[in-house]
């Protein structure tokens, strides 16, 4: 019979919740000092740890600090789980940020300046370590094996560090960047097997080459069944949970699972969990339907918490004061190796590969920073008896050092790197998405079988035909009871309507074949808004019969629907297989702005033209003495400014596509824009508004109502989704 496991004690629960809490709130205040002395966050983050450690906290109030950080392995393995999980999610979300595309042409430059920056520091190491006098060495007849730990801690870099970095200076997507991360990656590799070799041989007294082929074997069969086994897995399995899973953020959850597995059996290899964690985030950059909704989510977690702890806990383990016996000369000089070798390696090594000078500098800086992997491998020498307590003290303090010197060096050297055009338009292209992403939008197009879904569709295959994912269109009923089905057997009806339309929806999608469905439900709208919670960005639908736009299913669908909503009303014989001239008033609200986005991404799928009906607020009284013949000619605009575009909407910073604008002035009399309409060649009205909805009715203002009703070509209304706007940035 098994003995029961003897629980935590509740005093190591209370000493853990206490220590978290410290790291955080210091971490975060470290991190605001930081910011406002205009230095990345992980600097400040890391002096907190440092001054709550014992070359602080410690230091001036000893007896306080053992209270809360006792010495014992209990309490330290805890917050060693805690930061295990912080470098694991941290190198996930800076795996979701690699676009492996850019490594065609910078994986020569990543591969060579990590290899030389591994073999120079590991040369000059290995000879710092081999003449340096005898009182540092725990054993002095195992001096090659000291020599090598030496190497080996001077070479290696910290991936988990670097990463950071990366992100409190907005560079993981930037070509320099790439190059920093992929080079790591190899670094962070390469390093944990020649240690696991050098930790092998101390503990055994052989190295063991049969031990490092089968992990060079295991990590490439890891690398491959990431790719061509993981990764067909994970579209399905995000698949199913977007369209199958019912409870919130399944998709984070299995995110979250693919992570800690990826992790664990990079751990079990013999190789850092932090590159199972990097090669997951990679692999879920490629799979179409992770959520920008969901990396927010993790980032706020990650950056907020778990990787505060980390590197705060990086900082506690450092003590300064050991080295007040005479150990400042030789951590001066173990530093001064550690630098020159890294600096050197990396640099000569992107040179070759083919980059410029300040770009091969800026490589080498980042990867001065040793972070916690080298404090891995300190404690690890120490452990076995290679490394003194000063000795490790050293090579702890040069691990802090130089991950303080490579922010700031950075901030010297990336000014003068030039950006490349093809790089800072694919950096526009990232951060003017607007609420369509047309590489990622998720579209659904319902119908209960009217004509309007018909007239709504082109718009659908247009918007997103850059994208991932294929437009959904569903036919949705309502539920009956048993005998309403069973009379509805015998009712006359239509057959084939419903297969008939489609059939149509599928001759008009052209390119990609849309996913078509059936939905059932003892409400309509509860039956749309259900399916639309399972990841999509927009609905469309088609209005019911009436001069303006409404009726109960659409009412009830702009209500609760979890997403934006398009809503097309189309006069009879106006329905286009696509529109050709589109027309978007602007009035400066949100709800126009998301108007005016949408029609862009029609515009640039169809190729259609856009006009722009901007209306410029005038004081009434000016605008009716100004013109005195009661009607308002649009004037056109002495062409397209591009800071105007951009107050539209960030959208056009991106965009080739530049629409015509049309400045109307206030009319009190008329609607400027229904004028404009008349005048126009345009066969295709997109407005947004918000639901302004009187006793139940839908409601879109009455300038837009008078809009609606006037229009005799087809309308579309965008009712933009606030609280999804609200949410946390992507």
């Amino acid at each position: 019979m098994l003995e029961p496991i003897k629980p935590l004690a509740g005093h190591a629960v209370f000493l853990l919740l206490v220590q978290l809490s410290l790291l955080v709130a210091v971490a975060r205040i470290g991190a605001e000092l930081a910011k406002r002395g205009g230095l990345p966050a992980v600097v400040g983050e890391l002096a907190a740890g440092i001054a709550l450690g014992p070359t602080g906290f410690g230091h001036w109030f000893p007896a306080a600090f053992g209270a809360v950080f006792p010495p014992t392995a209990e309490s330290f393995h805890l917050l060693d789980a805690f930061s295990a999980v912080g470098m694991t999610m941290l190198l996930l979300l800076t795996g979701l940020e690699t676009d492996l595309r850019l490594l065609r042409n910078l994986g020569r430059a990543a591969l060579i300046a990590s290899m030389m920056g591994m073999v120079l520091p590991f040369g000059l190491g290995f000879g710092l370590g081999y003449l340096m006098p005898a009182s540092y060495l725990a054993d002095p007849g195992s001096r090659i094996l000291f020599s090598l730990f030496i190497a080996t801690a001077m070479s290696i870099s910290a991936m988990p560090v670097i990463a950071k970095i990366l992100v409190d200076l907005d560079l993981t997507k930037r070509n320099i960047g790439i190059v920093i991360l992929s080079a790591g990656v190899v670094d962070d590799t390469v390093g944990w097997l020649v240690l696991s070799l050098i930790a092998g041989a101390a503990t055994r007294g052989v190295v063991n080459v049969h031990d490092l082929g089968l992990t060079l074997a295991l990590l490439l069969a890891f690398i491959g069944a990431m790719v061509f086994v993981v990764y067909p897995i994970l579209r399905a399995l995000m698949r199913v949970t977007a369209e199958s899973f019912r409870m919130p953020d399944s998709d984070l959850v299995a995110i979250l699972v693919v992570t800690f597995l990826c992790a664990a059996a990079t751990e079990w290899i013999g190789v850092h969990p932090v590159f199972g964690a990097f090669v997951a985030g990679v692999v879920l950059h490629q799979v179409p339907r992770i959520r920008r909704e969901t990396v927010a989510r993790l980032e706020s977690v990650t950056y907020g918490v778990l990787a505060p702890v980390f590197l705060g806990l990086v900082g506690i383990k450092v003590n300064l004061w050991s080295l007040a016996g005479g150990g400042g000369t030789m951590l001066g000089l173990v530093l001064l190796v550690a630098c020159v070798g890294k600096l050197v390696g990396c640099s000569l090594g992107a040179y070759w590969g083919g980059l410029r000078f300040w770009e091969a500098a800026s490589i080498a800086v980042a990867m001065n920073a040793r972070g916690a992997m080298e404090i891995v491998v300190a404690t690890i020498g120490l452990s076995l008896g290679i490394l003194t307590p000063q000795m490790f003290a050293i090579i702890v303090l040069v691990a802090i050092v130089t991950s303080f010197l490579a922010p700031l060096g950075l901030r010297l050297t990336l000014p003068r790197v030039r950006m490349t055009d093809d790089e800072a338009r694919r950096i526009v292209a990232s951060e003017s998405r607007g609420a369509f992403d047309p590489q990622r939008v998720r579209l659904l197009l319902a119908t209960s079988g009217g004509p309007n879904a018909l007239s709504v569709a082109p718009l659908a295959f247009a918007i997103a035909r850059q994208s991932d994912t294929p437009v959904r269109i569903v036919h949705v009923k309502e539920r009956a009871v048993w005998w309403r089905r069973l009379l509805h057997r015998f009712a006359p009806h239509t057959p084939g309507n419903v297969t008939d339309q489609m059939e149509a929806f599928r001759a008009m999608a052209g390119g990609q074949p849309p996913e078509l469905g059936q939905l059932s439900g003892t409400g309509i709208a509860r039956a749309i808004c259900e399916e639309a919670r399972r990841g999509y960005d927009l609905i469309l639908l088609g209005s019911a019969e009436g001069s303006s736009i409404g009726g109960a299913i659409v009412e009830e669908v702009v209500s609760d629907a979890p997403c934006h909503v398009a809503i097309m009303k189309a006069p009879p014989s106006t329905a286009s297989a696509s529109y050709r001239n589109i027309l978007v008033p602007v009035d400066g609200s949100v709800a126009s702005r998301m108007a005016v986005e949408l029609a862009l991404r029609y515009a640039e799928g169809a190729g259609a033209d856009l006009s722009l009906a901007v209306l410029t607020e005038r004081r009434p009284q000016a605008a009716a003495y100004s013109d005195l013949s009661g009607t308002h000619l649009p004037v056109e605009a002495r062409g397209t400014s591009e800071a105007e575009l951009e107050r539209i909407s960030v959208v056009f910073r991106a965009s080739k596509l530049k629409p015509s604008i049309l400045h109307l002035a206030y009319d009190p009399r008329s609607s400027a824009v229904s004028q404009a309409l008349e005048k126009g060649s345009y066969d295709l009205v997109v407005l947004g508004a918000e639901n302004r909805a009187i006793q139940h009715r839908l409601f879109f203002g009455y300038e837009n109502e008078r809009l609606i009703r006037a229009a005799r070509v087809p309308v579309v209304v965008v009712v933009p989704n606030l609280r999804r706007l609200a949410g946390p940035p992507s």
